[in-house]
């Protein structure tokens, strides 16, 4: 890190907080998007459990056709199972492909961003510790000297008459 002044390390701070205040906002917005995919990944999964349900009950209750007419029925009765469960199921893959893989994904992101903010932070924040700590290490020495400069010199020595 270059030389920098104290203030300019100070204000060189308050931006590297502002910066992770900004990032911690993102996450925080990153991680509801991601709860709001799950949601709706909880929702259509529902939805699959639903279609497959509907499809095994039906099942369980086949009357034989008599008629022609009725065996017609029976099979458009099965293709809109069929159909609503593979919609259902399409409908989940595309969602998990798509928006909650987003969602996911801008949260990682969103956390190393967060965490990459953190160090640049705690980097001027060790700046500024050193900084400080070489100053108080001179103000030291300096007091230090100033009490050897005040000490009282050799005593003179006793006449001997």
């Amino acid at each position: 890190m270059p030389s920098y002044t104290q203030r300019s390390l100070a204000t060189l701070r308050d931006r590297r907080i502002d910066e992770e205040r900004q990032a911690e906002r993102a996450l925080a917005g990153a991680l509801a998007a991601q709860r709001e995919a799950e949601a709706e990944t909880a929702r259509l999964d529902a939805r699959v459990g639903v279609a497959r349900a509907a499809l095994e009950d039906a099942r369980g209750v086949r009357p034989a056709a008599q008629s022609a007419s009725a065996a017609q029925a029976e099979r458009s009765f099965w293709a809109r199972r069929q159909v609503e469960l593979a919609d259902a199921s399409s409908a989940l893959a595309t969602h998990r492909a798509g928006p909650l893989a987003a969602a996911v994904g801008a949260a990682e992101d969103a956390r190393a961003a967060c965490a990459r903010a953190r160090q640049r932070r705690e980097v001027v924040d060790k700046a500024i510790a050193r900084r400080e700590a070489v100053a108080r290490r001179e103000a030291e020495r300096r007091a230090e000297a100033e009490i050897d400069d005040r000490a009282p010199g050799p005593r003179p020595r006793p006449r001997s008459t």
